[in-house]
């Protein structure tokens, strides 16, 4: 049998490179721990008391997306660049249809109502408030208050954070209300379930019923009348729930589907800030070849990282680093120290990371509400050309859509409805905000002039929208102060000093011309030359002929001293 041979197993010696690596922590003063108070929804217990639900959970915690608002680097702007085009643009008054004659004191007291809703805000101040907070959070409400007679009186804000739903009550109300038809006024009766609104703030507890539900009830408890615990002596004031389309019962916000965008633009500027802060990548690195530091210079360098002196404090400071060397693994010779110091800034990040990410993030948010990238401050690479096509687009297919909707439920709830102030010849139209240049404006009111459609009054009504004034409007036909000119062209309409109107058709009662064509003087000779197409059209060939030919040098009056 053969026996195996045996191998010796040799260990080769090798040089062997020993490396001390040492990392300095840096600490800094401002660490601190947040010692606040984590909040809790006042809410959340009378979500189900007894098996019986009192109110409807919201689909979306309200504090935390008041929050990621507070938190998000462009839902802010969008939200404000929103309500400023819908809702901070004002009301103005317009007849309910053209061949309804406004009535004086609806007018007053709609234009009072506008600007007093209640005593210390304008109908602007109250639905800016509530619209601000259905784009926030997908709800906003407003308080509807009336006065003795039934009339609504004062309208206020109920905020979205303290204010939640009911389920509808299980008992359903017949409700009358009158719907126009053509000439005719219908008069319709539905069965309607309504709902009431609970409002906690500071743990008080306050009852609102639905805008429009005939009930009483009582504001401490929710008790209707006929119900126990229901007492006259506290009378419940209404609630309008304004909300975004939604299968659910309060409503979402409109960015909601955006949320990872939000909440990753936020962590990766987290991510910069701390880049800075702790300054991630260090700017320089000690290494020493062939020895080690000494235990002094070893502490004297962690003592000048780690201290808080900076600037002035360290000027004409000199660090003292020493280094021993030490033997190799072969006679134990000791080798020449070397200490070198390696630059890290190319290493370094020169910007803040994830701003492609970060670019488009803020783009989806933008998405949500369709707005142009110039209406919420990010200017760059646009001129005035594309502004003004952003701007038009934004109006056209959001902002108006969306007035449009605001003002039918104002009118048909608050200043029209049945149930609120009852007025049948007038209604709310949200003012345009102007988009157009001012030059464009004037090319075009000097076109409608020179084609003879621009009236004194159609030219004010154009002017007080443009330039956003109210200018008192001029009488109308049949009123005191009323002039025929109010109403004519402006190339016919020129004043004279006895107050007759400059039309070179106009006819006296005999059929005698009323005025001398302008151009022509009492005695037949050429006066002022006209440019407007009717007065060109009155002036003779000799006319024409002096006006191309005919001296234009400055020349003294006929009368008049030379």
């Amino acid at each position: 049998m053969t026996q195996p041979t045996a191998r010796r197993m040799f260990r080769s010696r090798r040089n062997e490179v020993r490396a001390q690596t040492s990392v300095f922590k840096v600490t800094r003063a401002d660490d601190s721990t947040s010692r606040q108070i984590a909040g809790q929804d006042e809410f959340a217990r009378l979500a189900g008391v007894n098996g019986a639900q009192i109110i409807l959970p919201v689909p979306y915690s309200v504090t935390r997306l008041f929050e990621l608002i507070e938190q998000s680097n462009m839902l802010r702007q969008c939200i404000d660049a929103f309500v400023t085009n819908t809702v901070m643009t004002g009301w103005e008054i317009d007849a309910v249809t053209r061949a309804r004659k406004i009535q004086l004191n609806e007018r007053n007291e709609l234009q009072s109502f506008i600007d007093h809703a209640n005593s210390e805000e304008s109908l602007q101040t109250v639905m800016e408030k509530t619209i601000r907070d259905r784009e926030s959070v997908g709800f906003g409400f407003i308080e509807a208050i009336r006065d003795a007679t039934g009339q609504i009186s004062i309208l206020r804000n109920a905020p979205a954070l303290y204010t939640r739903l009911c389920p509808k009550h299980p008992d359903e109300v017949a409700v009358t209300y009158d719907i126009p038809r053509g000439t005719r006024i219908a008069s319709v009766t539905e069965f309607r379930r309504f709902r009431r609104f609970l409002q906690i703030v500071n743990g008080q507890q306050v009852w609102f019923r639905e805008f429009g539900d005939p009930r009483k009830m009582c504001r401490t408890n929710g008790a209707f009348e006929g119900e126990s615990g229901y007492d006259p002596a506290f009378q419940a004031t209404e609630i309008y729930h304004f909300k975004l389309p939604s299968n659910e019962a309060y409503g979402v916000p409109r960015w909601i589907n955006q949320l990872p965008s939000i909440l990753g633009s936020r962590e990766a500027e987290e991510v910069n800030m701390r880049y800075f802060q702790e300054n991630t990548v260090p700017p320089m690195m000690l290494t020493v070849s062939n020895g080690r530091l000494t235990q002094q210079s070893y502490r004297s360098l962690q003592r000048t990282l780690n201290e808080q002196d900076i600037g002035a404090a360290r000027q004409n400071r000199v660090l003292l680093i020493e280094a021993v060397g030490e033997g190799d693994s072969i006679g134990d010779k000791a080798g020449n120290v070397e200490l070198k110091v390696e630059k890290l800034t190319d290493t370094r990040q020169s910007d803040g990371l994830f701003r492609a990410y970060d670019e488009a993030n803020m783009g989806k948010v933008r998405s949500s509400w369709r707005l142009p990238p110039v209406l919420v401050g990010m200017s760059q690479d646009v001129n005035f050309a594309t502004a003004n096509v952003s701007a038009f687009i934004a109006e056209s297919q959001v902002f108006a859509p969306e007035r449009s909707k605001i003002d039918e439920v104002l009118n048909k709830i608050v200043v029209n409805g049945k149930t609120g102030l009852g007025l049948v010849s007038v209604k709310l139209v949200s003012r345009i905000p102007t988009i157009t240049s001012p030059d464009m404006v004037i090319k075009t009111m000097t076109m409608l002039n020179v084609m003879g459609s621009l009236t004194p009054r159609s030219a004010q009504t154009m002017a007080n929208k443009m330039l956003q004034i109210e200018m008192e409007p001029y009488p109308e036909p049949g009123a005191d102060g009323y002039e025929e000119w109010m109403d004519r062209p402006i190339i016919f309409a020129k004043s004279t000093p006895g107050g007759v109107v400059n039309d070179p058709t106009a006819t006296d009662e005999n059929g005698d011309p009323l005025n001398t064509p302008s151009g022509i003087d009492e005695n037949g000779d050429p006066t002022a030359i006209g440019n407007t197409h009717a007065e060109q059209s009155l002036k003779t060939p000799d006319q024409k002929a002096l006006e191309k030919n005919g001296k234009v040098s400055q020349s003294a009056p006929k009368n008049g001293i030379q």
